[in-house]
């Protein structure tokens, strides 16, 4: 009737997993060769001894959780996969980590991109390892919060998935080869040079635009705020009709700028450019007006008070204030303006951007012979996109430190 001592639970177990694979061994049409079944007692052998050593035999709990997870990966890898050796690989790699809840969550991940979503492997692992992080020991007070973090992460991964998977189709070698095709430098050249000069050319009235709406109150003003967003609503194919209406050959404007100043905008870099603004504007001046909102007025009246007029206080105080936002403002537009293809394939196709490179070539040779041209462009987007970004983020603690110097 005494309960038995740990060193005989212990044999008891070695024993009953030993006859269990001889039983395995014997078993007419068993899947396991000698070989592979001896491997597997000396894996459940390790497995019995992890679970010992992690506690799980002393709690019921534990030792449910350890079996269950034992279980899964069986079912999985034996019964549907029928692949052994990788069971054997990844048992061992569960039964080190499983007193780790880290490590468990990090293998749970790899299991679930490498052996369940395999076709996508890279591009689940990367997005659900950072959500794992962002809600590692999330506090319980905020509990709520935190399960919308983990809804939207969620949300965001599966919007961002077709870009995820674009990225890793292509090798570096393939995409070495397609960069050095001169169509194809030459459409991004076009590309990021329209992007920069439509968006500098939105920055130019579009800050002082966005200045005025978030310091002045006038008739019409809601008008103009709606105004702001037309761009967004209209179809992009609507828009491109409607530039060639305007200044396209045959109409009154385009005639008389080609006449007068030998300017023809419908399929000309000028016409490119003007489409990216037309695109591209909204994205500056709503982004920069929240931003100079968002600046107190009293530091404004302070720097009035002090002499400076309102040019040099928007110079001075205003602008360097809003700076971030602005600045964001600025990435918008321009990411806008390098992606757009709507308006521009049917205003100015010519000459090539690289979305309509893109276009081109999906229709000449297919999806295939597209693909490379398409990563090539996504990449040198997010590059520049990042790089900006890091620098908006850097930039402001640099003239902090250089005030300082002074």
């Amino acid at each position: 009737g005494d309960p038995m001592r740990p060193w005989q639970r212990g044999t008891v177990a070695v024993l009953g997993l030993i006859l269990a694979h001889g039983l395995l061994a014997v078993m007419p049409g068993t899947p396991f060769s000698l070989p592979l079944n001896l491997v597997l007692l000396a894996t459940n052998l390790y497995v019995l001894f992890c679970a010992a050593e992690s506690g799980t035999t002393r709690s019921g709990w534990l030792l449910g959780s350890f079996a269950l997870g034992y279980l899964l990966l069986f079912v999985l890898l034996i019964v549907l996969l029928d692949r052994k050796p990788l069971f054997i690989l990844l048992i061992l790699v569960y039964a080190s980590v499983f007193r780790s809840p880290l490590l468990l969550g990090w293998f749970v991940i790899f299991v679930l991109s490498f052996v369940v979503f395999q076709p996508y492997a890279f591009e689940t692992l990367v997005p659900l390892g950072f959500v794992y992080l962002a809600l590692w020991r999330a506090p319980k007070q905020n509990r709520f919060l935190w399960a919308c973090l983990a809804l939207g992460l969620f949300g965001l991964f599966l919007v961002l998935f077709p870009l995820l998977h674009l990225g890793v189709q292509d090798s570096v070698q393939t995409l070495w080869l397609t960069l050095r095709r001169p169509d194809v430098r030459e459409a991004l050249w076009v590309s990021l040079g329209s992007s920069a000069l439509a968006t500098a050319l939105i920055a130019v009235w579009g800050v002082p635009l966005a200045y005025a709406l978030a310091r002045l109150e006038f008739a019409g003003k809601r008008v103009v705020e709606a105004a702001l967003d037309v761009p967004i609503l209209v179809p992009q194919s609507v828009a491109g009709i409607a530039l060639m209406v305007l200044l396209g050959p045959g109409s009154p404007l385009g005639e008389a700028a080609d006449r007068l100043f030998g300017l023809q905008f419908a399929g000309r870099f000028a016409g490119l450019v003007i489409a990216q603004v037309f695109v591209a504007a909204p994205f500056l001046v709503k982004t920069a007006a929240n931003a100079f909102a968002a600046v107190p007025p009293a530091y404004e009246a302070a720097s009035r008070t002090l002499g400076a007029g309102p040019a040099a206080t928007f110079w001075r105080v205003a602008l360097p204030l809003a700076g971030r936002g602005v600045f964001v403002g600025v990435l918008l537009a321009w990411a806008r303006a390098v992606s757009e293809f709507g308006a521009v394939i049917l205003f100015a196709p010519a000459p090539v951007s690289a979305p309509v490179q893109v276009h081109n070539e999906f229709l000449r040779a297919g999806a295939a012979e597209s693909r490379p041209i398409a990563i090539l462009l996504l990449l040198v987007c997010l590059w520049l996109f990042v790089l900006l970004s890091f620098g908006q983020t850097l930039l402001p603690a640099a003239l902090r430190r250089r005030e300082a110097a002074r």
